[in-house]
């Protein structure tokens, strides 16, 4: 692929200060970069050049305009220059052929099921009775969509993944390989020296613009619906369970596990390997940090972190102090023997 500076300062909404007919031909990183490539620095007193560093072009912040750097190659400002590349990496992408609309040879498509204009199904997926899969989604080998399913327009649904019955995957929804979507949830009732099985009879709703990496489980409700909000992330092996409602654009990191019926508030953040217990409510905007275990409601806009987890300035205190017990200890000890001392 090829484009001119001036394309990409249009594509970008950056200030060239060069060549507007130099070709690019890659986007690349620092550290590969390339004669023909393009990459970006977002705040240049921080990085170090190496020596003999060369590159095509270079997108900057706006303030880096003026200053004399050491470097000489074409230089596009921008008031977010990881932004900027952003939005020409996404379109790069966008201009590469992927896929061919049609369904293989090898996979299994209900004559109940409904497909869209432009849908491409790879070899031996598996598409059941009723479900209904939108314009240009793309389902990739070897994946599952039960029966009744419903995923709209531009997803994509990569190799081993499962949708089973009943769910709904709304538009531009991305499931990573091996992410399971409508799972049983994990309900069970003792009874009579028994575990016996709750029929977990409800769904999943996948918002718009979610997406699910490698390997992570939403399970399906008991009754209702778990829920995944519009332009929510969700990283490897995250677990969220059974009537688990979580918000909009929220950020749940590897490991991660919320249990059953907990409320997510919007913009929530939960770093890697953070515990959620069920029931709680955790507000909007707030930030967990990793390896928190959540045993009590967070009101918004709160930031927390420990095991149990508490308010952040609180496990900070706690932890300082916990620094220095050896210390403390010695100290506690010598005044056990002065006080011993002065009592004989």
């Amino acid at each position: 692929m090829e484009l001119t500076l001036k394309q990409i300062a249009a594509i970008t909404g950056t200030e060239l200060a060069g060549d507007e007919n130099f070709v690019i031909r890659h986007v690349c990183d620092l550290a590969e970069p390339a004669a023909d490539g393009i990459c970006y620095l977002s705040q240049i007193e921080k990085v170090a050049v190496p020596a003999g560093f060369s590159v095509g072009a270079l997108i900057l912040p706006e303030a880096a305009k003026g200053k004399d750097l050491p470097l000489k190659t074409h230089f596009l400002y921008a008031k977010n220059p990881e932004w900027a590349f952003t939005l020409l990496v996404q379109y790069w992408d966008a201009q590469t052929p992927k896929h061919t609309p049609g369904v293989h040879p090898t996979a299994v498509v209900s004559p109940l099921a409904t497909l869209g204009e432009g849908v491409s199904v790879g070899a031996y997926s598996v598409i059941e009775d009723g479900a209904v899969i939108g314009d240009h989604t793309v389902i990739f080998p070897q994946v599952y969509v039960g029966k009744r399913v419903q995923i709209g327009q531009n997803c994509i649904l990569y190799p081993q993944v499962v949708v089973r019955e009943d769910c709904v995957l709304k538009n531009r929804v991305i499931l990573q390989p091996g992410a399971k979507i409508g799972n049983d949830g994990f309900g069970f009732i003792f009874h009579e020296g028994k575990h016996h099985k709750i029929p977990q009879i409800g769904n999943v709703i996948l918002e718009d613009d979610v997406e699910i990496q490698a390997n992570s489980c939403v399970d399906r409700a008991k009754l209702a619906h778990t829920v995944v909000g519009a332009n929510t992330k969700i990283d490897n092996l995250v677990q969220i369970a059974h009537n688990v409602k979580v918000g909009r654009s929220c950020i749940m990191c590897a490991q991660s596990g919320v249990a059953g019926t907990t409320t997510i508030g919007n913009g929530v953040i939960a770093a890697g390997q953070v515990g959620i217990v069920g029931h709680l409510h955790i507000g909007d905007g707030v930030q967990m940090a990793a390896q928190s275990g959540v045993t009590c409601d967070i009101p918004a806009g709160q930031a927390w972190f420990g095991t149990p987890a508490r308010p952040m300035k609180d496990t900070l205190k706690m932890l300082a102090v916990q620094s220095r017990l050896p210390e403390i200890y010695k100290e506690l000890k010598l005044l056990k023997k002065a006080a011993e001392k002065a009592e004989k």
